[in-house]
């Protein structure tokens, strides 16, 4: 039997929710802060250091009081959400969102109507993404780069590190995560590379290392499942008497007798046969294949179109000059691709990037701008225990996620100053309203505008942060306050910044999030309800939700 919850106990559980959520992550906001130990008693070994929001949500799932579970749900789905964005901004977000709400749900009690003020919050909303972008500055150089990286992670190495990545690769380029040693190290890579899998070791028998360089090679790019021995000796021999001194056969699945007949190969001295599988999701192998053919001036055979193993001609075939394949990956470091023809596809992809709004087709995007643009770096994150790795590379991902849309869509002054210029906006916009949730709304909205300022301040131990606001609020308009010197400085010529993307979209985030929370009117429990692995929904498998909203 379902249990309902009424007004005012749903609020002030959804209330009870935020806070114990949002204390988790707070925490994290700004760069003199350290990492949160989340302890799981599944986990075996020392406990995961998390000092990323969206993250630290992540791993919550559920609380213990299920009333306030309802509140902490909902926070947990905008944070994820702005992790998923931006990488960045999710304390940000978590602030704002508590801020709203603590101050929205104290109006509604007095005898506020919640529609109404949502729908002046959902204003004002704009009104200080207004004001955000015209503080926005495009960002470029080494110098700048690295104050970025430095606010985010609070870690010189980290932003010394990124801020070289950066300086030679493009905002799209793939950068590696790895296990180091003792000390940040990073290493840089030509060409493209694809994520494939090699369905037989067979290839790398009496091979030095677990990575053969093919030289000269002819690809075939398809989505066969490829099973016809006569074929494959056609398209060997055929390969082969071109001059090429390599074939890579790009398919959906070899049979055991292809596979077998790779190994017969392997007695070839001068001719190398090397069988690779995409991997991944069917959009990011079909992706894969038609950057492969552009690179490589080859063509994607698929059945559907009427292509078999057995009418393959030569001219639908890619070449490149060098390629590489371990047996996870394979990469083409100079392929015969036209080099008009990609720099076509990539404006085309970065076209269709600044115009999607879905944080999976961007990453899809991105992945594939990076990878038609050449060039890699890996990144090896230090550590001297495994928390140690986990939380490095940890803060190094949502870094990197920070800087690249920073320098996509520019930057804001560091420190919660940017949120405290759009004051004077709100103010002007609603100091001469009448209808009283139009009033509360710019007093809710003006209160959440100082309040991640002062949480950063609150984190660094400054005891007077209201001091320290006011200082900022009366100086330059580029004046930010550096938390590592402690001193109200210029933005610009200290770098203390924030990624435009990631302050703007933490105001959608958090402040739309909290006022539609604030309109829930009933909480409804079923019984035994599942449990929602991820945040914003549940396993295909599982019924739907465990609330209900009115």
């Amino acid at each position: 039997m379902a249990r309902v919850l009424h007004q005012p106990q749903a609020r002030d559980a959804i209330k009870a929710g935020i806070d114990t959520l949002s204390g988790a992550v707070i925490p994290t906001l700004g760069p003199l802060t350290g990492p949160v130990a989340l302890d799981d008693a599944n986990r075996k070994g020392s406990p995961e250091l998390l000092d990323d929001g969206g993250v630290i949500a992540r791993r919550i799932l559920q609380l213990d009081d299920r009333d306030a579970d309802i509140g902490a749900m909902l926070l947990r789905e905008t944070l994820w959400e702005q992790r998923e964005r931006c990488g960045d901004g999710t304390a940000t977000a978590a602030v704002l969102y508590q801020s709203v709400f603590s101050e929205g749900r104290r109006f509604i009690s007095a005898g506020g109507d919640a529609m109404l003020l949502r729908e002046q919050l959902e204003d004002g909303i704009q009104i200080m993404l207004a004001a955000l972008q015209e503080q926005a500055q495009e960002i470029s150089s080494p110098k700048e780069i690295e104050g970025l990286a430095l606010s985010i992670s609070g870690d010189r190495a980290i932003a010394t590190a990124l801020a070289d990545i950066f300086d030679v690769l493009s905002p799209h380029s793939p950068i590696d995560l790895r296990d180091g040693g003792r000390d940040l190290q990073h290493e840089f890579f030509l060409g493209s590379f694809w994520e494939g899998k090699v369905p037989s070791g067979i290839v790398f028998e009496g091979v030095v290392g677990e990575r053969i360089e093919l030289k000269n090679t002819a690809w075939l790019i398809s989505d066969f499942e490829l099973d016809d021995i006569n074929a494959l000796v056609a398209l060997v021999t055929d390969a082969y008497q071109a001059g090429f001194d390599s074939l890579a056969i790009v398919a959906r699945s070899f049979s055991e007798q292809i596979i077998a007949a790779q190994g017969a190969n392997k007695q070839m001295d001068d001719f190398t046969l090397v069988y690779i599988e995409p991997t991944g999701l069917v959009d990011e192998q079909e992706a894969a294949l038609e950057d492969l053919a552009l690179i490589t001036d080859g063509q994607v055979l698929r059945t559907i179109t009427g292509h078999s193993p057995g009418t393959i001609r030569r001219d639908l075939l890619g070449a490149s000059e060098l390629a590489w394949l371990d047996r996870k990956r394979f990469g083409i470091t100079v392929g015969a691709g036209d080099e008009e023809t990609v720099r076509r596809e990539i404006a085309a992809l970065e076209r269709r990037f600044a115009l999607s709004d879905d944080s999976r087709r961007q990453g899809l995007l991105r992945t594939r701008i990076g990878r038609l643009r050449g060039g890699s770096a890996v990144v090896y994150a230090p550590g001297s225990s495994e928390s140690e790795m986990r939380y490095q590379k940890s803060v190094i991902e949502r870094t990197v996620a920070a800087i690249r849309s920073a320098l996509l869509s520019g930057v804001l002054p560091g420190g919660g100053t940017a949120l405290l210029r759009c004051i004077d906006r709100l103010r002007e916009a609603y100091s001469a309203g009448a209808d009283p949730q139009e009033r509360a709304a710019g007093r809710i909205l003006i209160a959440a505008a100082t309040a991640p300022c002062r949480q950063l301040l609150a984190n660094a131990g400054h005891e007077a942060p209201g001091i320290v606001v006011d200082k900022i609020l009366s100086g330059a308009n580029g004046a930010t306050f550096d938390l590592q010197s402690g001193h109200i400085v210029d933005m610009n010529s200290e770098g203390v910044i924030d990624s435009a993307a990631a302050v703007m979209t933490a105001v959608r985030q958090g402040i739309g999030g909290a006022a539609l929370a604030l309109t829930v009117d009933t909480i409804v429990h079923r019984v035994n309800p599942p449990l929602a692995i991820e945040p914003g929904g549940l396993p295909m498998s599982t019924d739907i939700g465990n609330i209900e909203l009115k």
